[in-house]
């Protein structure tokens, strides 16, 4: 099972205060943005400041990946060759449209990562979906390299595309595209991120949405502010409740499997293989979050 990516943080790159904030934040993943968060004049002052905060032993704990500017600007090389080279775990590629601009990336973060002396694939990728023409690649992206951790759907910029107004990606195409990312993610075996939630104070919309995420398949969602970071986790951690119903589902199956049978009954309900398999996950799930 890929890491643990429940909660993912974006953090502007053009201010200390940001900073303090998503250090002290429960997220499972930062993502420091030089992209959309960054003035096109502050550019290379925030990539310069960035160096220094992925060298902070206070981000230590957190999977610390770096929101780089797309591939058809002029920040991208300088941007991919100063992250890898100051430490960074992980790469958001936006706008990634093609298996093959991905792949682009990928050999140019490898180049980066002998040039600064880092294990070979220690540089994860994550791919934001962003566009029709990348709903339409969603798999062949996904399963372009194994250096690819997740991809994650980002619907402002997908309504954009379709010339629609931004709207919630609970219904209409915007929810059919986001069908589409979990499903080439799962396809692929790699991390489903959910798209942000922009309603920032409410809480209960967020967690709405958040919940039927998990119910597509997503297994983590991006933040857009620390308030955000306890109800998306809460909501992607198994409960006390589900993880004693999942340990009691998988003993009674593997004592069916122990007695010669292939299905056995738990609770009024039929279970078989797939079903135990489902509850290993949850288990899993509860394991990496510290609440098995």
């Amino acid at each position: 099972m890929s890491r643990l990516r429940r909660s993912l943080l974006f953090v502007p790159a053009s201010s200390e205060k940001f900073f303090a904030k998503a250090k002290d934040s429960q997220a499972d993943t930062l993502i420091f943005d030089l992209e959309d968060a960054v003035a096109p004049e502050r550019k290379p002052a925030a990539r310069e400041t960035m160096k220094e905060v992925l060298r902070d032993s206070g981000f230590a704990r957190f999977e610390r990946t770096v929101r780089i500017n797309a591939l058809d600007t002029p920040y991208f090389l300088d941007d991919v060759l100063a992250m890898v080279e100051a430490g960074a775990d992980g790469l958001v590629v936006p706008k990634t449209n093609s298996a093959d601009s991905i792949l682009f990336v990928e050999r140019l973060v490898a180049l980066a990562e002998q040039r600064a002396g880092r294990a070979a694939g220690s540089v994860v990728l994550l791919p934001l979906i962003e566009q029709p023409e990348a709903i339409g690649n969603a798999f062949a992206i996904a399963r372009a390299t194994p250096r690819i951790a997740g991809i994650a759907f980002g619907h402002g910029d997908f309504s954009l595309s379709m010339g629609i107004k931004a709207a919630p990606s609970t219904e209409g195409v915007v929810f059919h595209a986001r069908c589409q990312v979990a499903m080439a993610a799962k396809a692929a075996g790699i991390t489903p991120i959910d798209n942000v939630f922009l309603d920032i104070p409410n809480v209960e919309g967020l967690v709405g949405e958040t919940r039927q995420g998990k119910h597509l398949g997503y297994e983590g969602k991006a933040c857009i502010h620390p308030s955000q970071v306890d109800p998306v986790n809460t909501v992607y951690t198994p409960t006390p409740e589900e993880v004693t119903y999942a340990r009691e589902l998988v003993a009674a199956f593997e004592q069916a499997v122990a007695e010669g049978k292939g299905a056995v009954a738990f609770r009024g309900r039929m279970i078989d293989g797939p079903i135990a398999d489902i509850e290993r996950i949850v288990l899993a799930r509860a394991s990496k979050a510290g609440k098995s």
